[in-house]
């Protein structure tokens, strides 16, 4: 499946769910929007792949975890000073199934002046990006649908 950089514009990758290999495909400029199945980066040096398969939305941290993000699956995003932690867990208990902590993105965005008034704290934190996707079950269900 192909799957575009969340960091950096019209490139993409094609991406094998069962090993998380991603292989660079380069410039996608005329692709159209529907042909992309995720998103991928880098938080930490940690290669994080948001993706939609045939049972749902998917998120790949790192080369072996992968969850599906279903049922009692909770993705949480805190910022912390200069640093940000993605957490999944599950909300029956029991340890994390993944924590990752990243130094934050500069703020991009200046809440006392926007230019863009379109653009939004998560369009340059994919952690971010993730829990909120996440959080929003109709964003959780459309997304790369």
């Amino acid at each position: 499946m192909i799957v575009r950089s969340f960091d950096i514009d019209e490139e993409a990758a094609q991406f094998d769910p069962y090993t998380g290999r991603l292989t660079p495909l380069g410039a996608m400029a005329s692709a159209a929007p529907g042909s992309f199945h995720g998103h991928f980066g880098s938080l930490a040096g940690v290669t994080v792949v948001l993706y939609r398969s045939a049972e749902g939305l998917r998120l790949r941290i790192g080369e072996h975890t992968d969850v599906l993000l279903a049922g009692n699956v909770i993705v949480r995003h805190e910022r912390s000073g200069d640093t940000c932690t993605l957490t999944v867990a599950d909300t029956a208990g029991g340890p994390p199934m993944v924590e990752l902590s990243y130094p934050a993105p500069e703020d991009a965005v200046d809440d006392a002046f926007d230019p863009t008034p379109f653009v939004e704290k998560e369009d340059f934190d994919l952690g971010l990006f993730v829990a909120q996707v996440v959080a929003d079950p109709r964003r959780k269900d459309t997304i790369y649908a």
